[in-house]
């Protein structure tokens, strides 16, 4: 695709995004500031954030708050910290704030894996 013909959307993408296509890597826990935590599943990821879909119509996050997010990650969860910049319904988009070069280490490695497990998926087909 030309630059010409790509939308705004398309423009503002710093980091290039992988879907989550299988269960292992799917679910995201996150924290509205408080003692609850909602279970999501991510959508795709990228080293500058995530979009997520949650279940439950009663979650209701506000737009430019921060959010702490945790990701399954080989068994274990790993945690981001991430502003809220866009939400539809129950989809909410994510923009990693605040990242160390460990969690960078770890969007990596999540990325490589999901990469991986599409992969795997597209050939068995």
């Amino acid at each position: 695709m030309t630059m010409d013909l790509m939308n705004p959307a398309e423009e503002r993408r710093r980091h290039r995004r992988v879907f989550s296509l299988v269960a292992e890597e799917d679910i995201v826990l996150f924290n509205t500031n408080g003692p609850s935590h909602f279970v999501a599943k991510l959508l795709d990821l990228s080293r500058g954030g995530a979009l997520i879909y949650t279940a439950d119509p009663s979650v209701a996050p506000e737009s430019g708050c921060r959010y702490k997010l945790y990701f399954q990650s080989r068994g274990a969860m790993f945690h981001l910290e991430g502003t809220l910049i866009r939400n539809e319904l129950q989809f909410f988009a994510f923009q990693f704030v605040n990242i160390t070069p460990l969690d960078l280490a770890e969007i990596r490695s999540k990325l490589a894996r999901m990469e991986i497990l599409a992969a795997r998926i597209s050939v068995g087909h």
